[in-house]
């Protein structure tokens, strides 16, 4: 990676349960199959040397289960900060938590929910990119300073999905 670019890692959450209706929106955990794309993006993010140099992520229950599967599966030690303003955030506001929160790190991995994951991923890669759960794209911005990003990228890098992966 230049050191004069940033690169952004979107990741959606990962697959959560709707198995209780007692819970709220915010308190859905993963469900098995959730569970385990978490752990194989994470080892997507390893194997292509991708590993962030800081999380942010919405404090819901299924985005921080996602993160600490991501954590455990890629023997990962940076620093995640959870984040309300990122619940079910819309694409302004996602950038607006990377300016403010990316600090020196030159790859930022943000963990949110759609659509502004889906919302803000079509727009820096000037084309639809569907994100079902567990979807990771990666782009190249044009920034030295995370303050300084202007909310567009130079270059999308790749959107991997979880059942499009070899097992």
């Amino acid at each position: 990676m230049c050191q004069d670019s940033l690169e952004l890692l979107l990741l959606r959450h990962a697959k959560s349960s709707w198995d209780s209706v007692a819970q709220t929106d915010h308190q859905r955990p993963l469900n098995s199959r959730g569970v385990d794309a978490a752990a194989r993006m994470a080892r997507l993010c390893v194997d292509l040397d991708l590993l962030p140099d800081r999380i942010l992520a919405s404090d819901a229950c299924r985005t921080r289960e996602t993160v600490d599967r991501f954590i455990d599966s890629a023997d990962w030690s940076g620093p995640a900060l959870f984040r309300s303003e990122l619940y079910l955030a819309p694409a302004e506001t996602l950038i607006d938590e990377a300016r403010s929160h990316g600090q020196e790190s030159r790859r930022v991995l943000m963990v949110a929910h759609n659509p502004g994951i889906e919302d803000l991923a079509s727009s820096l890669a000037g084309e639809l990119i569907t994100c079902p759960t567990a979807t990771l794209s990666r782009f190249r911005i044009d920034a030295k300073f995370w303050s300084d990003w202007n909310g567009t990228a130079t270059e999308h890098l790749g959107t991997w999905r979880p059942k499009e992966l070899d097992d």
